[in-house]
């Protein structure tokens, strides 16, 4: 949602119809203003969150861990696995480093047909490509907002995502972040990376990629909560 009082709105409706119908549910209103990993795009989103399993992540792509150990934590207090968040967290930060985690997904892979072995060679079985474009800042400065959209946009229009329902994604195709809102930057340096097989097209989602990025000369006042608010009812 673009505005925080509409996904608050619809937050409460869709937890008051799950609650309705006998289910615990629960909503948490999440940062969206820049992407929330490193990655954009299907084969570099699945790379991250095997890497984020293996517990070989960047830094990049803590929020991903941050936001899905928040959401697992209060799953478990709904279905009364745990009675408090605090034990919650310290249950799903055993089953991480047990390898039970990524163990898990190895078995969800498999049962569906795909190729567990992804899992520990990602580089080797994910479509991925080498060409790619840099995201250049045109300034000095600090990195103050970042239109997320139209990154969505830039890479759907080159094949990351569908613009047309009949669309083929290109599971290749997407985007790698290297800074983050409130990072300073100097002119010239990469803010990430696009990737595409088609260098021209890579050139086009990155002149509409670095658009989105807004440098100005004075640091971010102060930087969002990741989880804004907790909506139970």
């Amino acid at each position: 949602m673009r505005e925080q009082s509409r996904a608050r709105e619809l937050a409460h409706a869709l937890v008051s119809t799950g609650n309705s119908c006998g289910i615990k549910t629960r909503a948490l209103l999440t940062d969206m203003n820049e992407p929330l990993g490193a990655a954009v795009g299907n084969s570099l989103e699945v790379k991250e969150c095997i890497e984020i399993l293996r517990g070989e992540a960047s830094e990049g792509a803590r929020p991903v861990l941050d936001v899905s150990l928040e959401l697992c934590a209060h799953m478990l207090l709904l279905a009364n696995v745990d009675q408090t968040i605090e034990a919650a967290h310290a249950r799903l930060q055993n089953v991480l480093r047990s390898g039970e985690a990524l163990e898990c997904l190895r078995r969800n892979i498999a049962a569906q047909g795909g190729d567990p072995r992804v899992c520990d060679v990602p580089d080797k079985f994910l479509p991925l490509v080498h060409t790619s474009v840099k995201v250049e800042s045109p300034r000095s400065g600090y990195i103050t907002s970042v239109d997320t959209t139209e990154i969505g946009h830039a890479i759907a229009a080159i094949g990351g995502g569908r613009v047309r329902i009949e669309d083929t994604i290109d599971p290749t195709v997407g985007f790698m972040s290297e800074l983050k809102l409130g990072d300073q930057v100097r002119s010239g340096q990469a803010i990430g990376v696009v990737y595409s097989g088609d260098e021209a097209a890579a050139r086009e989602a990155a002149q509409r990629i670095q658009a989105a990025y807004h440098v100005t000369d004075n640091p971010l006042a102060k930087a969002e909560k990741l989880v804004k608010e907790i909506i139970n009812e």
